[in-house]
């Protein structure tokens, strides 16, 4: 097997994990691309709606940029060089900016 073909092996065998702020909720993206979302018991309960939504959305930008600096660095192993390859900044929406579905 060549370079080029277990870079992109690691690349897809690449697991990422991210968790919210306050530990309520933890993302993982599996190398098959799954998402596996886990919520602590009693969040529901404690937290509004606003707290749920972002917890949920905190847990998956840690898992995007922990991909992507897995990603990143395997660029970097492989070809000495993260070229193309920027690190993950999320945007913070603005307040009072609602998401569109």
């Amino acid at each position: 097997m060549g370079k080029l073909e277990r870079y992109f092996d690691d690349v897809a065998r690449i697991r990422a994990e991210g968790v919210s702020a306050n530990g309520w909720v933890t993302v993982v993206r599996r190398h098959d691309g799954e998402l596996k979302v886990d919520i602590r018991p009693g969040m529901l309960r404690r937290c509004t709606p606003d707290q749920v939504a972002s917890e949920i959305r905190a847990a998956l930008l840690a898992a995007v940029a922990d991909h992507r600096r897995q990603y990143r660095q395997l660029r970097v192993d492989y070809f000495g060089s993260p070229v193309g390859v920027e690190p993950f900044t999320p945007v913070e929406p603005s307040h009072g900016e609602r998401h569109r579905s």
